[in-house]
């Protein structure tokens, strides 16, 4: 294997790791925002997820704690427990106090962040391993911002993202357990895996098995390394046994594993294929393993290898879950890739040496990030302020300031509507009117009272309310029960009506301003934001339930 050949210069390891974390933060973040770090309104924000999460963290940090969901989350369900995973909303509540930055961009940076720092991690892994591999694999890092990869930032897979980092940082944790009080270590970092995005645990759990029948293969496997993780297994249910029992009593209980085998994911992914001509490069790392499988650091390569293989467990009954690792393959496969390119430079050139190393990288990271050649996957450059607006910012904020805390809130149709979680940020209980009735209403050119309509929110947990320590009961299936989240309803019921006068949908902006015309002819119906520069405008019923529009046929 190689021997280093910068130990006496370490400031040139160094700054080349500090010069990719940089360039990584640059491609993945920096280009999509501008190069701006605040922002007026949720920046590039390009789906509902993105909102579900943002949206969340806002009312922890309203709230000071996460002991409950905010309830305009959950349908306007008071008193539900707070059940998501909760790193990712702590670290961005805290982002946010100690920078002074909003919410929205504090947890947007995050997921970025950490997704830089995890190929830093992964290279010092690979580094027991070959110092040159370790320097030739972290160009592939970017492309953690290609294809469907980076719709994981962008559509806001943002928990399993944070998981994904400490789950490298726990790979790295068992390639160095047997340093002193390394269960200290392996605890906090598998927590972190479990209190992020609880599936990636599963993984987690099959790579120290394999670790471990690794030790055993090699004669390896002391009673000091059996003794480290059994006290790190301990330690771990000690730091997460909060929140493993709403994992238990809620994820477990709404929605249980089930086998399944499914081909496709409603979002986008990648597939091998996609890295092209790459493929060549891991193969060969792949071969070069099985030649130096004597070799006691070869770990680095069996964790890249079975990530490969989880990410298709898809086939097997994980779901989902599976797919979602394959947003961090630019990581994953980067160990492959620079042990691959790293022996055949080495078979090509016997005095091949670190500075070597770094000169072919510099070479890599430009044809990957800006040379569009066509037989290599390639960083492709997103910049667009996303689904949000600072019309539609300014209108949800004014709703979260000026409502009454419990008035429903009726969004009429908008563009931006179809991802709703964006409407939680009106911080109210809110209703969507349905598209397809409201162009059957247009077509048909009728004023209408009752229409079909939605009850946006987040069911994943049920609506649980706490009933003793290990009990829950789920508001969300009296609801269900109760038809509150289907049919036509009246819109005399509700509070407050928004609707918005400039869509892509010419004849919905239309339709949109005769409907509150149409309501403002009851004098109990005002209108009490909006203006000929605004795009939206909303309207207040003072006297819920009563008779507040006529209907007819439009002349």
């Amino acid at each position: 294997m190689e021997k280093s050949k910068i130990s006496g210069k370490i400031s040139i390891e160094i700054i080349y790791i500090a010069i990719v974390f940089s360039f990584l933060l640059f491609l993945g973040l920096g280009n999509l925002w501008n190069h701006q770090i605040k922002h007026e309104f949720p920046y590039a924000y390009f789906a509902s997820d993105a909102f579900q999460h943002q949206t969340r963290a806002e009312g922890i940090k309203e709230a000071g704690s996460y002991k409950n969901e905010p309830f305009y989350n959950v349908f306007g369900v008071k008193d539900v427990v707070g059940y998501y995973p909760p790193v990712l909303y702590h670290l961005a509540v805290i982002l946010s106090h100690l920078s002074g930055l909003e919410v929205y961009d504090t947890i947007y940076f995050l997921p970025f962040f950490f997704a830089a720092l995890s190929a830093i991690i992964i290279y010092f892994v690979i580094r027991k391993l070959s110092i040159g591999s370790a320097i030739l694999a972290m160009p592939l890092a970017v492309l953690l911002f290609y294809k469907g990869a980076y719709t994981g930032f962008t559509w806001g897979v943002w928990p399993s993202l944070i998981s994904q980092f400490f789950l490298v940082a726990f790979f790295w944790s068992i390639a160095n357990i047997d340093i002193e009080k390394s269960s200290f270590l392996f605890a906090i970092l598998l927590s972190a895996v479990i209190m992020s995005h609880t599936s990636e645990a599963f993984f987690a759990g099959f790579m120290l098995t394999a670790y471990f029948t690794f030790r055993m293969i090699k004669k390896t496997a002391t009673k000091d390394l059996i003794k480290k993780i059994l006290i790190g297994a301990l330690l771990t249910l000690i730091i997460s046994s909060f929140y493993l029992v709403i994992f238990r009593g809620i994820w477990m209980e709404r929605q249980p594993y089930s086998y399944s085998v499914i081909k496709e994911w409603g979002s986008p992914t990648l597939f091998i294929a996609d890295f092209k001509i790459l493929i060549l490069f891991f193969a060969v790392g792949l071969i070069a393993c099985f030649l130096l499988i004597k070799n006691e650091n070869i770990f680095p390569i069996i964790m890249s290898i079975l990530m490969l293989l989880f990410s298709y467990t898809n086939y097997v009954g994980f779901g989902d879950r599976a797919f979602q690792l394959r947003y961090f393959w630019g990581v994953y496969l980067s160990v492959l890739f620079g042990f691959g390119i790293y022996h055949l430079a080495k078979t090509a050139y016997r005095k091949w040496s670190s500075a070597h190393s770094i000169i072919l990288a510099v070479v890599i990271f430009i044809v990957i990030s800006f040379a569009g050649i066509e037989y290599f996957p390639s960083y492709e450059k997103i910049s667009s302020p996303g689904i949000m607006n600072r019309n539609n910012w300014d209108t949800l904020q004014w709703i979260s300031k000026n409502t009454e805390q419990d008035a429903v809130i009726y969004f009429f149709y908008g563009d931006a509507y179809n991802q709703d979680a964006i409407l939680r940020n009106s911080k109210r209980t809110h209703k969507l009117i349905v598209p397809q009735d409201y162009a059957d209403a247009i077509n048909k050119k009728e004023i209408r009272r009752y229409f079909e309509t939605e009850s946006p929110g987040d069911g994943g947990g049920g609506a649980a309310i706490r009933k003793g320590l290990l009990s829950f009961e789920f508001k969300l299936d009296e609801m269900e029960k109760n038809k509150e989240f289907e049919g036509k309803k009246d819109i005399c019921s509700f509070d407050y009506y928004v609707f918005d006068k400039g869509t892509a949908q010419t004849a919905f902006a239309q339709y949109n301003i005769i409907m509150a015309k149409e309501l403002l002819k009851k004098d109990f119906v005002k209108l009490v934001y909006g203006n000929d520069n605004t795009l939206s405008i909303i309207l207040k019923n003072t006297k819920p339930g009563e008779d507040c529009i006529e209907e007819g046929t439009i002349a």
